[in-house]
C-alpha cells in the first residue's frame, strides 16, 4: 500500500476528487479524508490536504484524479514508513 497526500486550493475541489476515487476504486470508509492545511510554510492559497492510503497498482489512477481536480502531489511513501517505530528495550 501507499499513502498519498495533496494539497488543494479550494476543499471543493479535494472533495470532488475524493468522490471520484470512492466512485471508482475499492477504498474503505477511512482510506481516504480531507483536513485544513495549516503552517507557515505552506504555499499561499494552499489550503486543504487530501490524504490516504492506496493499492499501488492503481496509483496511475490517483494521481490522474488528483491532478485533474487541480491538486499536486507532495508526499507518496510506502505505508510501513507511517507507522511507529517500535522502542527498543534496554535492561
Amino acid at each position: 500500500m501507499r499513502v498519498i497526500a495533496a494539497r488543494f486550493l479550494e476543499a471543493a475541489a479535494a472533495s470532488r476528487a475524493v468522490s471520484r476515487m470512492r466512485a471508482q476504486l475499492d477504498l474503505g470508509p477511512t482510506d481516504v479524508g480531507i483536513a485544513p492545511l495549516g503552517g507557515a510554510d505552506q504555499p499561499l492559497g494552499a489550503t486543504f490536504l487530501l490524504a490516504g492510503r492506496f493499492q499501488e497498482s492503481r496509483l496511475e489512477e490517483i494521481r490522474g484524479i488528483i491532478e485533474r481536480d487541480g491538486g499536486e502531489i507532495v508526499a507518496d511513501l510506502d505505508e510501513g514508513r507511517t507507522r511507529p517505530r517500535e522502542a527498543r528495550r534496554t535492561y
